[in-house]
């Protein structure tokens, strides 16, 4: 039997994609979803998921802000909003189109983290734990009352991937709980998030070439922040190839930072600041991903050979 809660889904996938479907196998009254932009890489195949499991889709032109949208959703006579990984700030006209406003789900312990770009800057931060936050929304990003948070600790390998991938699900099952007691009036507590200078999660642009002088575990630290959303890449015999999995050695040593010191068919070591970068995964040019062995087999990289 479908719940009576009538909810607005807004989304852009993966997440989205995750959420939603996991709210209409619990059986969820979606009754209209916001996609993302029309320009935006994931709009078609959302709406057409969307449209495939007989939702009304909501569109806008260029904003979901636009009155046009808002008298959309304002009709439906929704009791609540969902947002699950949206780049659009959304007005305070928007935020009350339905009776109770809009719950947005955020991978991270907020008010740490706030911002576009969580994964990547607790992986590349060194942070041991992490986690997830339900909150109501306001006008500003991520700022709003928090109804609930779940920690983890994060494990020595992970990667902004595997991050994704766990606090997504961790996000659609919370998420599940939460309308499930709104939907039978139960109290939900919300608390205000702190005031202060926390640490934030801004943009980044995606791409980040490697400084063979930085510290060893810093540059490991970023090659696992970036795995497999973004890139960190060197030059290697004047080709751009991309890093996608290494590992870090602390040792002293006098070799020039950029080095190969060691490759065979079970090493490829390059200097680094503080020891050595152990690369296990890697991307020349075009050629798609090699392991270790295979890169070494086919491109026959030398021992005092410079990664630029």
């Amino acid at each position: 039997m479908k719940k009576n809660l009538k909810i607005i889904f807004v989304g852009i996938p993966d997440m989205a994609l995750i959420c939603l479907e996991n709210l209409l196998k619990a059986n969820f009254n979606i009754i209209g979803v916001v996609p993302p932009k029309k320009n935006h890489e994931t709009y078609y195949y959302f709406s057409k998921f969307v449209l495939e499991k007989g939702l009304n889709l909501i569109e806008f032109e260029k904003s979901p802000n636009e009155k046009n949208c808002i008298d959309k959703i304002k009709a439906l006579e929704a009791d609540i909003g969902v947002i699950c990984s949206y780049n659009d700030k959304l007005s305070k006209d928007f935020i009350n189109t339905t009776k109770l406003g809009y719950i947005n789900c955020h991978p991270s312990l907020l008010p740490y983290y706030r911002g576009a770009a969580p994964y990547f800057h607790i992986v590349n931060n060194g942070e041991k734990i992490s986690g997830i936050t339900l909150h109501f929304i306001d006008e500003k990003f991520d700022s709003g009352d928090i109804i609930y948070q779940e920690k983890f600790d994060l494990l020595p390998n992970e990667t902004m991937g595997t991050i994704f991938n766990r606090t997504t699900y961790m996000l659609s099952d919370a998420l599940i709980k939460i309308l499930d007691k709104i939907n039978s009036n139960e109290e939900i507590k919300r608390y205000p998030q702190p005031k202060g200078n926390f640490v934030k999660a801004p943009h980044v642009e995606g791409s980040f070439k490697i400084n063979w002088s930085d510290d060893v575990f810093k540059i490991e630290r970023l090659i696992r922040a970036t795995n497999p959303f973004y890139n960190v890449w060197t030059k290697f015999r004047g080709v751009g190839v991309k890093i996608i999995s290494a590992s870090a050695i602390s040792q002293k040593h006098d070799e020039k930072n950029g080095t190969i010191v060691k490759a065979d068919n079970n090493t490829l070591l390059v200097a680094a600041g503080g020891g050595y970068l152990s690369i296990e995964v890697i991307s020349p040019g075009t050629w798609g991903n090699f392991v270790q062995k295979d890169f070494y087999n086919i491109f026959s990289p030398k021992t005092g050979e410079i990664m630029e």
